[in-house]
């Protein structure tokens, strides 16, 4: 439960971790899933639930995995307790961690695991869902806690809005080029941000979105990276919470060997 202004809201993670890692090489031990590596002595995916569960307003957790991946992600959970330094002792998580099935791209991974939040949830007009990539283990959590309070305050005004999502301004000088490549106009990197997550957003309206998706043309049909383009492509607001710039996604096995270096 998350308590705002003496209001309590049920808020929920939701973890997308069924992708296929194509580019990661050999760097995911025996060709799996990058998300299961092998990062200061836990699976990337740990790090981020071990964040959030450190967090204890959680109130569960509900991981997103590839079929072929659910044994895998299975005998991680037995032996979960283990990492970190056995923290918590015998029991891995405080919170609740169930599975969902994943699906054939991100939008059906998500919805999916959803309809499982939604099969948990008391009050779905109350909830919050926080939406986060699996791959991208190296959030701050004080960020996050931040952005949580200015998010239940900013749905607390009403309105339109949907949701947060965390993100890095970008530092770069940027380009628009035409089709053969020659630059035709730069952007104002002071209103350019890096949308990462972890994302929040109120349960109903984000379900609201997939079903107008769905009605619309469906899944498959436009190409939604990330929840909070599905949102405001839906006509609601969606709010930037300023990140920083470290919260990278594990692409390839370059950028895990980084976060090797870089993280405590």
């Amino acid at each position: 439960m998350f308590c705002y202004r003496g209001v309590e809201h049920e808020i929920y993670l939701l973890i997308a971790a069924a992708g296929s890692s194509s580019r990661m090489g050999n760097a995911s031990a025996g060709g799996m899933n990058k998300v299961y590596a092998d990062l200061k002595g836990a699976p990337v995916l740990f790090h981020s639930l071990y964040k959030f569960d450190r967090m204890s307003f959680i109130d569960a957790a509900v991981a997103v995995i590839a079929e072929r991946d659910e044994a895998a992600f299975d005998s991680m959970m037995k032996k979960s307790s283990d990492y970190f330094g056995g923290a918590r002792g015998s029991k891995p998580f405080g919170m609740p961690v169930y599975k969902a099935a994943g699906g054939a791209v991100r939008s059906e991974s998500v919805l999916k695991g959803l309809f499982k939040i939604l099969s948990l949830v008391r009050n779905p007009g109350n909830a919050a869902v926080v939406i986060h990539d699996g791959a991208r283990p190296n959030f701050s959590e004080a960020s996050f806690k931040s952005a949580a309070e200015v998010f239940f305050e900013a749905f607390s005004a009403g309105g339109r809005f949907a949701g947060l999502t965390l993100a890095s301004p970008s530092y770069d000088t940027l380009c628009r080029v035409d089709g053969a490549g020659f630059i035709r106009g730069y952007e104002d990197r002071d209103k350019i941000y890096k949308v990462v997550t972890p994302q929040i957003f109120n349960l109903k309206i984000l379900l609201e979105c997939f079903d107008m998706h769905l009605k619309a043309a469906g899944l498959g049909s436009v190409s939604f990276t990330d929840e909070s383009s599905l949102a405001v492509h839906f006509g609601y607001e969606v709010k930037v919470f300023k990140s920083p710039s470290d919260n990278l996604k594990i692409t390839t096995a370059e950028d895990l060997e980084y976060l090797k270096a870089v993280i405590k």
